[in-house]
C-alpha cells in the first residue's frame, strides 16, 4: 500500500499541473500559438539543461559493466521492434514517430527516481541512476532519429516537404541528429563527469533552476494542449501504446534479468527504467519535429494515470518473488 501512496504522491502534482494548463487555455491566458512556442523553447532550451544535470549529478564509479551493456542493447532491441510493431499498425508517419516514442522512452527522471528513494531509501539509488546515466542518451538518440524519419516521412506526405523532394534526406536526418541539443547536453554532462569537474555555485544554481522549469511547464502545456475528441480518434493507438509501455514492454525487458537471477537495486533498477511511463519530454519533442503532438501528449497522460495501478502491480508482483 505504502508503494501506491508514493505513485499517487508523484502523479498527482503533474495531473494538477494538467489541470492548470486546461485552465489557463479556456481562460484564454495559454492560446494555441504561444503553447506551441513555449514547447519549442523547452525542447531547444530548458531540457538539455535537465540532461545535462541529470548525468552530471550521477555518480558513475560504480558502473557495472554487464547491467551497461544489458541496458544498453535491451533499450535499442525495444526501440527496434517497437519502430517495426508500429509501422505495421499504423500508415500515418506522423503517429507512428508519436507511437514509437511513447512505447519505449520512460520517464523514469520524474517518476522512477522517487519511487526508487521510496523502494530502497534515499541514497540508494546509485543503480537507476547509473541506468538513466546510459539510457537516457540512447532514449534521445533514437527519439531524434525516429522523430526526424517520421516527420519527414509525413511532411512529404502533406507536401510540405519543398518542390522535387519525394524521398527522406539521410544527410538532413544525421544533420538534425548531430544538432540536437537534448543529445549535446548528455554528452557535455558525461564530459563534466568523467572530467570530475565542479561547478562554480553560480553556474550550478542556473542548471538547477533552468531544470527546474521542465516539471510544471511541460505539464502545463501538456493539459492546455489535451483534447478528448482527438483522444478518441485514437483510442486504438492509444490503447496499444499504453498495454505495450507499461506491460509488455517491462516484461520482455526483465526476463533475462530474472532468468540470470538478478535482484535488489539492479531489479529495481530494470523495472524503473522500463516500466515508468511515457516521458513528458517526448510531447514537445514530437510537436516540434513534425510528428503528432496531440497523440503524443495524450500518450502521456494516459501512461501516467495507468502507470500508478501498473507500477503498483509489477513492485508487489517482483517483491512476491523475492525480486526486489
Amino acid at each position: 500500500m505504502n508503494n501506491l501512496i508514493v505513485s499517487l504522491k508523484v502523479i498527482a502534482p503533474l495531473m494538477l499541473y494538467m489541470l492548470m494548463g486546461v485552465a489557463l487555455k479556456k481562460s484564454g491566458k495559454l492560446p494555441e500559438k504561444l503553447n506551441t512556442d513555449i514547447n519549442k523553447l523547452l525542447v531547444t532550451v530548458f531540457l538539455p539543461f535537465l540532461m545535462f544535470k541529470n548525468i552530471y549529478n550521477a555518480d558513475l564509479s560504480g558502473i557495472n559493466g554487464n547491467f551497461g551493456l544489458y541496458a544498453g542493447i535491451a533499450t535499442i532491441i525495444g526501440w527496434c521492434a517497437c519502430f517495426l510493431l508500429c509501422s505495421i499498425v499504423e500508415k500515418d508517419p506522423a503517429k507512428v514517430g508519436s507511437m514509437v516514442q511513447g512505447m519505449f522512452r520512460s520517464n523514469a527522471v520524474i517518476f522512477g527516481i522517487p519511487v526508487a528513494e521510496s523502494l530502497f531509501g534515499v541514497g540508494n539509488t546509485v543503480e537507476v541512476a547509473l541506468a538513466l546515466a546510459i539510457c537516457v542518451p540512447i532514449y534521445n538518440t533514437l527519439s531524434v532519429v525516429v522523430l526526424e524519419i517520421c516527420g519527414q516521412k509525413a511532411a512529404i506526405a502533406k507536401g510540405k516537404a519543398g518542390a522535387g523532394k519525394t524521398k527522406l534526406n539521410g544527410k538532413s536526418i544525421l544533420l538534425g541528429i548531430a544538432k540536437n541539443k537534448l543529445i549535446w547536453g548528455a554528452l557535455l554532462g558525461f564530459l563534466v563527469n568523467a572530467l570530475n569537474l565542479d561547478l562554480p555555485d553560480v553556474l550550478d544554481s542556473v542548471v538547477a533552476g533552468m531544470s527546474g522549469v521542465i516539471t510544471p511547464m511541460a505539464f502545463i502545456t501538456l493539459g492546455a494542449s489535451f483534447s478528448l475528441r482527438s483522444a478518441k480518434n485514437n483510442r486504438r493507438d492509444l490503447v496499444l501504446v499504453t498495454l505495450v509501455k507499461l506491460v509488455i514492454y517491462p516484461l520482455l525487458y526483465m526476463l533475462l534479468p530474472i532468468h540470470w537471477g538478478w535482484s535488489g537495486y539492479v531489479m529495481g533498477a530494470m523495472l524503473l527504467t522500463s516500466a515508468s511511463p511515457t516521458a513528458i519530454s517526448s510531447y514537445p519533442m514530437a510537436k516540434a519535429m513534425g510528428c503528432d503532438g496531440d497523440l503524443s501528449g495524450e500518450i502521456v497522460v494516459v501512461t501516467s494515470v495507468f502507470s500508478i495501478l501498473t507500477m503498483f502491480l509489477w513492485i508487489f508482483g517482483l517483491k512476491q518473488f523475492g525480486l526486489l
